[in-house]
Formats: C-alpha cells, structure tokens, sequence
C-alpha cells in the first residue's frame, strides 16, 4: 500500500464522451404502409425501364393472397428490434417439460393477432394467449419458426 504522503488526494475525473442519443420512434409515430402510400411514394419521374422477365418464385395463389393482405389495414403491428429481427422467442420451464414461445412487441389489437396465429398455425384459441401487461402472446409449444413465415406472410 502506498502511504499517504504518496496517495493523491483527489482521484482523477475521467473526461467525458459525448455522443448522440439514439432517437427511437414512439408507437404513435409508425404506420402500417399501405399499396397506395407505396405506389405514391414509389413513382418515378422518369419510365422505368423494362427487364426480362424471370419465372416468378412466389406461386401466384399465395401472391394474390399477399397481395390482399397487404391492400388492407391490419388491425396490429408486429415491431422489429434494433436487429431488425422479429421478437420471436421459445421458452422452457418446470424442467423443460414446459415449452412456449413468445411473441413480443405486438402493437395494437392483440386479440386480432391472436385469433390470426392460432388460426394460422390451427391451435385452439386456448392454446394462444395475451399478457395484456407486458403485451406478449404467449403460444403453447415451440412455435418459433411457424410464428416467423407466418409474420413475414403478413408482410411484417
């Protein structure tokens, strides 16, 4: 141990870095894109330019119901986190003899976003389950990848 003689007798205040606050959108802010704020917001000034036209992927009867989805206003929202990935999680308890999955930040009418991903994946409605205090919908099982394609084709 240093004496006291050749201890300082201040510690030394380490400067400050100063950077800016990631800002985040509140819920409020967003909105659900529709095909006419797309088309609007996509059109442009000058002709596009046609390219070849390739087989499509997508088979056109599951398209077409992409397309429906996405032409009208669903009542909820699916965020993402700040690595862009769904917030889609399973969990275990009681030993591992318990498995859900969990759904977070859903927005919105949850109800709705239950009734669609017991119908999606054909659970009961008993089976899928709203926190309405932390705002998760809680499936019974290890639903995870199911959840996923079935958000991304609501188009989330």
């Amino acid at each position: 141990m240093f004496s006291r003689a050749l201890r300082p007798l201040r510690v030394a205040v380490a400067p400050r870095i100063s950077t800016a606050a990631r800002q985040i959108t509140p819920a409020s802010a967003r909105r659900l894109l529709t095909t006419e704020t797309t088309i609007a917001a996509s059109q442009p000034s000058e002709p596009p330019v046609a390219l070849p036209q390739e087989s499509p992927i997508i088979p056109p009867e599951t398209a077409q119901t992409i397309e429906t989805l996405t032409q009208r206003q669903l009542p909820y929202f699916v965020a993402r986190n700040n690595f862009n990935n769904l917030s889609v999680y399973q969990r275990s308890g009681r030993g591992g003899s318990l498995k859900t999955t969990l759904l977070k930040k859903g927005e919105g009418n949850l109800q709705a976003l239950r009734h669609d991903v017991a119908e999606a994946l054909d659970l009961t409605l008993r089976d899928v389950a709203v926190n309405n205090v932390t705002k998760h919908i809680v499936v019974k099982g290890h639903k995870r990848d199911a959840i996923i394609q079935f958000l991304h084709t609501m188009g989330f």
